[in-house]
């Protein structure tokens, strides 16, 4: 989710374990392309982002800021394709499935190479996954599954899984699964999360934290488009960190910025207004939501827990801060990612809500503390709604906006009580974000930072990733679902759109629906 904090249809699941391992073995692999002769390469996009990178090495990092840059840099065996709707090949052109799905064999592309020309090989990717599933690395649930490891050749990869994993070929899609060099590593020695290298589309040339990123084109990149020109078209990309929302779109408006993520709702139609600038719109797996830390004695009550979420009025806020492009959040599972269903989502009933205050252990109400991001406009918005909603049920809330980092850093530490986060879904299982949220001893965040623990739920959802028939699945998600939005500590607040600015120069920009933004496809004319 992406992952929580500064990171992240009912009908039987697009993508299930027998779905995913008996797919045909080799795919093609679609971008979006122009025609050959409109295609300019060279040239650096300047890209104004709102999250700034803290860390190169994906398997110790889960921030969105750097997860999102890590994508850009790294190749991982198997990725999502561009529309999201299932996965293809990265550096694995192929696999096979053996002994009922405990055995994958990975056939691994022989023309990919890492951005200082050394060949990627099976021993890159043994090392890569033997690294990130040492507990110390933050994202070894990652590779919860894997039992160990083989190669074969230069070029084959065998994972033996302790028992079949239903969301192992979606879980190694994600940054943490990143082929990292065998080389490298050691070479860099605690500062690799600094010096990176990796086998994809750019590299690494600069990086001034608080400021700014330069990425330029990894020479040796496998990938070309239909037309057989090699990816990335652009020399380089400037990643400007500008936290600030106003800041971001005037110099977006000025031409200091090619193109900018996160444009306020409000601004969307104001952009497309002006000549020579667009602003789009695309669907994401996100939810934003409000973490409640059960070391605060109030929240460990779930009647107030559900007081809260009862006197939220979702639909309005949709209106009031998202100006339609939103819905409310009604799973703890993003629509459009396998086994979401809504039935159990909050409806606003204040009377509700008021009775089950008076009913709880702090009938006259208690004071807190709501952390947000400072200049994020969205997120201060609703933290107003939320002030006046809340405190109809005695719930007084003093908002304390925090830059990214410090506020990220608070929560990690859960060092907090109340805390704003938009967090998203990186592949198309449920297993990332629950791992996340909601499983505190696997999911390397204590369950999203809040330090909530409940049995029942942890054991159903454990069921989930041994489950391999797609039926069953569904059965125990929906059991998930029930008892997450009845007993957890969040308030699930709103599941928004994508949405991003650019100039009439830049061409193929989009940002996915897990929020990615795949930027090798990108050129300007």
């Amino acid at each position: 989710m992406s992952r929580f904090l500064t990171r992240r249809g009912g009908g039987l699941p697009r993508v299930c374990l027998a779905a995913v391992f008996f797919i045909p073995a080799l795919f093609s692999v679609t971008r979006p392309t122009q025609a050959a002769t409109t295609i300019q390469r060279g040239g650096t996009l300047t890209m104004g982002v709102d999250q700034d990178v803290i860390n190169w090495d994906g398997a110790a990092t889960s921030d969105n800021g750097s997860l999102w840059a890590d994508l850009n840099v790294y190749d991982q065996l198997i990725r999502l394709t561009p529309d999201a709707k299932g996965l293809e090949p990265d550096l694995a052109q192929s696999w096979d499935v053996q002994d009922g799905g405990r055995v994958i064999v990975f056939h691994l592309r022989h023309n990919a190479r890492f951005s200082d020309g050394t060949p990627v090989t099976a021993e890159d990717v043994k090392f890569s996954y033997d690294r990130l599933r040492q507990p110390s690395m933050v994202n070894s649930w990652t590779l919860t599954a894997v039992q160990s490891e083989t190669v074969i050749d230069p070029y084959t990869f065998k994972v033996t899984l302790k028992t079949p994993w239903a969301p192992f070929l979606n879980d190694i899609t994600l940054w943490g699964a990143s082929i990292l060099s065998k080389k490298a590593v050691p070479r860099e020695g605690a500062n690799y999360g600094k010096h990176p290298l990796g086998s994809g589309p750019f590299y690494v040339a600069q990086w001034l934290t608080g400021q700014y990123t330069l990425l330029k084109r990894n020479p040796y990149y496998w990938e070309h488009d239909a037309n057989g020109i090699q990816y990335p078209y652009l020399d380089a990309v400037k990643l400007v960190f500008l936290p600030n929302d106003n800041t971001r779109m005037l110099e977006l408006e000025s031409g200091q910025l090619d193109a900018a993520v996160d444009v306020p709702y409000n601004l969307i139609g104001t952009i497309n207004g002006r000549p020579g600038s667009h602003a789009d719109t695309t669907p994401q797996f996100g939810v934003m939501s409000i973490s409640l830390n059960q070391k605060y004695a109030p929240f460990r009550d779930i009647k107030i827990r559900q007081a809260m979420n009862y006197a939220l009025n979702r639909a309005a806020l949709v209106k009031a801060v998202f100006f339609g492009h939103a819905q409310p959040a009604l799973s703890p599972i993003d629509p459009g990612i396998d086994f979401w269903t809504g039935k159990y989502g909050y409806p606003y009933d204040l009377a509700k809500a008021k009775s089950l205050m008076a009913a709880s252990s702090y009938p006259q109400g208690f004071k807190t503390t709501l952390l947000t991001i400072s200049g994020d406009t969205v997120g201060g918005d609703i933290a107003v709604i939320l002030q006046q909603e809340l405190k109809q049920i005695g719930v007084q809330i003093t908002i304390q906006p925090l830059d990214p980092s410090t506020q990220y850093a608070t929560q990690q530490k859960e060092q907090y009580q109340m805390a704003y986060g938009y967090g998203t879904s990186d592949n198309l299982d449920p297993n990332e974000n629950l791992s996340y949220s909601i499983d505190p001893a696997n999911g390397g965040a204590d369950a999203a930072y809040t330090h909530w623990r409940d049995p029942q739920i942890i054991s159903l959802f454990h069921q989930t990733q041994t489950a391999i028939d797609t039926a069953a699945r569904a059965k125990l998600y929906d059991q998930v679902q029930k008892l997450v939005m009845e007993r957890g500590p969040f308030l699930w607040l709103i599941n928004p759109t994508n949405r991003y600015g650019y100039h009439d120069n830049v061409h193929g920009f989009f940002i996915q629906n897990t929020a990615h933004w795949p930027l090798w496809v990108v050129w300007k004319s």
